[in-house]
């Protein structure tokens, strides 16, 4: 078994990588009896293929470093970087610019432990800085003046600092990520300290792939469970005559909001509900004021497709299972192989496999999204 990588990449086996983590998911597939078709396979660029990390800060009178840690190491076992070539251009740019502006004894370096970086594809970034300290009005100063240096070096780019009850913008907290899809362009506000896909390319086909496995249902309705910032709503809503979307998260239900303005889609609505709460609303069982006040009326959905994509702990519940066994077709986007493989155990019962993906979303590590139509039999 290759080990996985920290800190590093390595092009040369990338393929290799690859290679071994789709036979171990296909053998756990296989194992527990599953009848799956041959899957797609949807590599990631071997370097540069991060647009968000979080590292450490390690530092001392002269510079600082990025540190990672190895998992599981006790004590824990910190590994130094200068860069990270797993990470986009733009994130490596940022981490070079910041240890030269914070060299020596810079005043914002004292009570700083950690660093986020979230960037896009043509470059915007922002850099979010992370403190035991509280700050003040010459903190906030401070702040601005390191931000007027990396501009001026040529990053476009926006501060954070955070603690303790405290969080400055200096100047935005979102970026604007475009995707450039086989037959369409998404545009999408990305919020730093939320969840966005990490991996632009790979976000690209499985954005695309969702779109072909919605073909054909024009004149049926879409429900989406966890939509979080709307990615999938925006990519899928034109393939539907209606969709109605689903999230618990007051910011992501904000950005997703914001991201169907943006792209001019009129077809969706969006509520605050659970998974519990949408199967109970559409079953009759429980009235929602929350729908009431979106102006969604549920009797005015014709669903044919559900679309769903959990935390890595899957589904999981029958009832809810049950309720997904409902629908005609199932799209689901799973960042979890075991998780998936038990709920697929569940859903096989009632529907078939019709397509399979594997989207290598975190090269040189044992991770892969998956990505699942069923059709019911």
């Amino acid at each position: 078994m290759l080990p996985t990588l920290i800190g590093k990449t390595d092009p040369e086996n990338y393929q290799r990588y690859l290679d071994q983590k789709n036979e171990k998911v296909l053998q756990l597939f296989t194992g527990a009896g599953l009848e799956i078709p041959a899957p797609e396979i949807f590599p990631s660029p071997p370097e540069f293929y991060r647009m968000r990390c979080e590292f450490a800060l390690y530092k001392d009178e002269d510079e600082i470093r990025f540190a990672m840690y190895v998992p599981g190491s006790k004590p824990k076992e910190r590994i130094l970087l200068n860069e990270f070539r797993g990470a986009h251009q733009a994130i490596n740019t940022g981490m070079a610019a910041l240890q030269q502006a914070l060299s020596g004894k810079h005043p914002l370096k004292p009570g700083l432990f950690e660093t986020d970086f979230l960037c896009t594809q043509d470059c915007q970034l922002i850099i979010s800085l992370d403190y035991h300290r509280k700050f003040d009005e010459a903190f906030v100063q401070e702040l601005k003046k390191l931000r007027d240096t990396l501009r001026a070096g040529g990053l476009q780019v926006d501060l954070i600092a955070r603690a303790r009850r405290q969080k400055i913008l200096c100047d935005k907290e979102e970026v604007l990520e475009t995707y450039h899809l086989k037959d369409k362009v998404c545009r999408l506000y990305q919020v730093e300290g939320t969840f966005s896909q990490p991996n632009a390319a790979c976000c690209t086909h499985m954005l695309n792939f969702a779109r072909e496995c919605a073909e054909g249902c024009k004149e049926r309705d879409l429900l989406e469970l966890y939509c979080g910032s709307g990615t999938f709503t925006t990519a899928l809503a034109d393939c539907f005559r209606q969709v109605l979307a689903t999230e618990v998260a007051r910011v992501p239900t904000r950005t997703a909001l914001k991201n169907l303005a943006l792209n001019g889609i009129a077809n969706v609505k969006l509520c605050r509900l659970d998974a519990v709460e949408t199967a109970q609303a559409l079953s009759g069982v429980r009235e929602f004021n929350r729908l009431t006040l979106n102006d969604i009326n549920i009797r005015d959905y014709n669903f044919s497709t559900l679309l769903v994509d959990p935390p890595r702990c899957g589904i999981g519940d029958p009832d809810a299972l049950s309720f997904d066994a409902r629908f005609e077709r199932i799209i689901y986007i799973s960042c979890g192989p075991q998780s998936l493989c038990e709920d697929l155990k569940i859903l096989t019962k009632t529907h078939r496999i019709e397509r399979l993906a594997f989207f290598d979303q975190f090269p040189y590590t044992d991770h892969i999204e998956s990505g699942v139509l069923l059709s019911r039999r």
